[in-house]
């Protein structure tokens, strides 16, 4: 008792220097002021971890649990091991990670509790780093201290003994040697949760394959178990109620944080294209980011450029990471995950290594793995479990360049160059026929099936059928660069129609976007595709398409020349069809030019084509450009004709851009005739249906022309307001038509009767 009594005579002493009530000295240590009494009065044990949680909120300096250990009879001194690796020096980022473990720390740490953190992720991704990183941080808190044990789990070589482990652990407690010899397996379980239940620790348990090899390291309640694992731990989670932190790469800004702390803030910003291509290619990994510093110091000579070439190859791009030491070569370390997957899987992340892109779904891997869906998405889902692929929203997949220089490398090796080419033959058709099937949905009856692919024999293209409009305008925006860039690199001797078919497919996806750009680029490949397989069509619909995008991008005479050559070669084919929008394209493209007689009879050849082929959709495009060239000629009452027709045949189609194109073309028609109150409610009603990502254009030519109308009604702030919407939308899109608008906010001054006459030409 009178141990007891010191003990709370300290206690008293302490808290009244610190100016401390009873009760606020038990809030501060975490206990209820009814257990702080009867534990003063000598009706509850001192326990270790509560004397040391008191030693701590008092600012003690050791006095209570030396006074504890004391009254416990402890012979020797309390052994409190810190088994913590060296931190890293440069630990950059992670504070979304750190925070996530304060809160489980915090929400789990009730009494009788064990905090159990999973952190999960893929290779290099600095697991162990965040561990002992956090660890060093709050292990003050922990009167056992830490224990660090590498599981090995997923390493090259056996995995460690977790009997081993668990009597090193004991041993760091301060238990004799020649005790564990004579105990039994369980009861040396039960001597170290005993002694982690008096002294609580952090116990890291780095590298775990499954739940059955960290089983008997979990400690009692009140410690804190960290473990890292490159695989799901579904199993330790369960059995613990644990919280998982899933560690992905750096952010690129941390990467190239990390690389200038390594190789000096003046190189990286002398270079700084170059080295977010380096840290880019790293995959933004911390250890490969390390790696490449150290190459670059131990290489004064080699630039940030040199190195961010070196790492363009899929061939050279390992090589800077594969070593004799295995703590630093990538093969051995990848090769460890790889091999432990089923050979089906395996086959399929060999085929992500040679396929056209590093972003795919189910149905584009089906095809290049030549599986059914089923498989392909189990596959898939397996490799993200096993974190060699990264699942992305919208069921997509992404590899990160690393990895797939990897797979392409166990492709080369394990695949046949036959099945690489039937595979590369697969997907060129699928995409080709799939793009078809997408575009005719945008615009119906676009183009008959003289431009589908032949020969496709195993293919099944995506239907769109269920999603309509939307799901092929999504198809498109996620696919058409990876569909370019496969007909662009394609080797291939028996689908050299498909080389074209596939840029010129894309055509309606350009025309409703404006993606001029890209437009331009498949424009090109698909014409040099057509000349080398000789395909007469195949010029002629590369023809339109490359006059169309040259018309959009300002070079109308060119556009014009190149359409009217498409036009001659598609009536000497006998393809109306192609016919009608090449005329119809060629129309707007004379309108451009102010050859408005002209383009009156190429839209009236559009009309009649159209009507003979009952291609629907285009008779209500071409009767609203129509509108506006008969308005040109002085024919306003066979305009406003038009225009109504247009606006009668949008409304029946589904997807809403005819009807914004219609809309648009009667309220510039109102507004040139001075009718500018009823024209602004057919542009409200052009942009209530323009408000699509992929409407941005229109709707930046609908902000414009609202504008307009505005100034002309002496409405200039809300004239104002327009065109700065207007000019949002032209400057995300780069569009030249920004200058203008830029122009005219610049010249717009109100004035006494808050009215100015302007315009702007579109």
């Amino acid at each position: 008792m009178r141990k007891i009594d010191s003990f709370a005579a300290v206690v008293h002493r302490r808290r009244r220097q610190r100016g401390l009530s009873l009760g606020e000295v038990a809030a501060k240590a975490g206990y209820s002021s009814s257990y702080l009494s009867k534990l003063l009065h000598g009706h509850r044990p001192l326990l270790p971890a509560v004397v040391h949680d008191l030693d701590s909120a008092l600012e003690a300096e050791g006095e209570l649990d030396k006074i504890a250990a004391e009254q416990r009879g402890d012979a020797r001194p309390v052994a409190r091991p810190i088994q913590l690796p060296p931190a890293a020096t440069d630990f950059v980022g992670r504070d979304e990670q750190l925070q996530a473990m304060d809160h489980a720390l915090v929400s789990q740490g009730r009494p009788g509790a064990t905090v159990t953190i999973v952190i999960e992720g893929g290779f290099w991704t600095g697991k162990t780093a965040l561990a002992v990183h956090w660890a060093a941080g709050v292990q003050a808190r922990f009167p056992g201290g830490c224990l660090f044990a590498d599981l090995r789990g997923l390493a090259p070589g056996a995995p460690a003994d977790p009997e081993e482990l668990l009597d090193g652990f004991l041993l760091a407690l301060g238990v004799r040697s020649a005790e564990l010899g004579t105990s039994s397996l369980q009861t040396r379980i039960a001597r170290y949760r005993s002694l982690l239940a008096e002294r609580p620790a952090i116990v890291i348990l780095d590298n775990v394959a499954d739940y059955r090899q960290a089983e008997w390291l979990l400690p009692s309640a009140g410690s804190v178990v960290l473990a890292t694992s490159r695989e799901r731990q579904p199993g330790l989670l369960a059995r613990t109620g644990g919280t998982v932190i899933d560690l992905p790469p750096l952010a690129a800004e941390q990467a190239l944080d990390l690389l200038g702390r390594r190789v000096g803030e003046a190189r990286v910003r002398a270079s700084v294209r170059a080295a977010e291509f380096v840290v880019e290619r790293c995959g933004c990994l911390p250890m490969t980011v390390l790696i490449v510093a150290e190459h670059l110091q131990r290489h004064r000579e080699t630039s940030l450029t040199a190195l961010a070439e070196r790492l363009d190859s899929e061939k050279t791009r390992l090589d800077l990471f594969t070593s004799s030491d295995p703590a630093v070569n990538i093969h051995g370390v990848v090769d460890v995950s790889y091999l432990a997957l089923p050979p089906m899987v395996r086959r399929v992340f060999r085929y992500l290594g040679i396929g056209p892109a590093n972003v795919v779904t189910r149905e584009s891997i089906a095809v290049l793995a030549d599986l059914d869906i089923e498989r392909a998405e189990k596959s898939l889902l397996l490799l993200v479990e096993a974190h060699l692929l990264e699942q992305l929203p919208n069921a997509r997949y992404r590899l990160s360049p690393l990895l797939r220089a990897y797979a392409h490398q166990r492709a080369l090796v394990e695949e046949r160059l036959c099945e690489v080419e039937h595979a590369h033959d697969r997907a060129l058709r699928w995409y080709a026929a799939t793009a078809w099937e997408a575009n005719n949905t945008l615009i119906p009856s676009w183009a008959d099936s003289g431009i589908a692919p032949r020969n496709l024999v195993g293919i099944e293209p995506m239907s769109f059928e269920s999603g309509g409009f939307d799901a092929a305008m999504a198809w498109c925006e996620q696919e058409v660069a990876t569909a370019l860039q496969l007909a662009r690199n394609a080797r291939t001797y028996g689908a050299k129609d498909v080389l074209w078919m596939l840029p010129t497919a894309f055509l309606p996806y350009f025309v409703l976007t404006r993606s001029w750009n890209t437009w331009l680029i498949a424009a090109h490949d698909g014409l040099a595709a057509a000349r080398d397989a000789g395909s007469d069509a195949g010029i002629a619909r590369s023809m339109e398409a490359l006059g169309w995008v040259e018309h959009e991008l300002g070079r109308t005479e060119d556009g014009i020349t190149h359409m009217e050559e498409a036009l001659r070669s598609h009536r000497q084919l006998g393809d109306d069809r192609s016919r009608a929008w090449t005329a119809y394209g060629l129309g707007l493209a004379y309108a451009g030019s102010s050859r408005t007689a002209e383009a009156r009879e190429m839209h009236e050849l559009a009309d009649h084509l159209f009507a003979a082929s009952e291609v629907k959709i285009g008779l209500a495009v071409n009767r609203a450009a129509l509108a506006d060239v008969c308005d040109l000629l002085d024919a306003p009452d066979k305009a406003m004709e038009y225009a109504l027709d247009a606006l009668n045949r949008a409304q029946m189609f589904t997807s809403k851009a005819v009807l914004g194109i219609a809309h648009q073309r009667i309220g510039a028609l109102l507004a040139r005739h001075g009718r500018h109150r009823l024209a602004l409610k057919h542009f409200d009603e052009a942009l209530a249906v323009r408000g699509r990502s992929w409407q941005r254009w229109g709707a930046a030519e609908t902000l414009i022309s609202r504008a307009e109308a505005l100034c002309e009604l002496g409405e200039v702030e809300r004239a104002r307001e327009s065109y700065v919407r207007s000019l949002e939308v032209l400057e995300a899109i780069r569009d030249v038509r920004a200058l203008a608008v830029r122009a005219r906010l610049a010249s717009l001054e109100v004035t006494s009767t808050g009215w100015l006459r302007t315009s702007v030409t579109a």
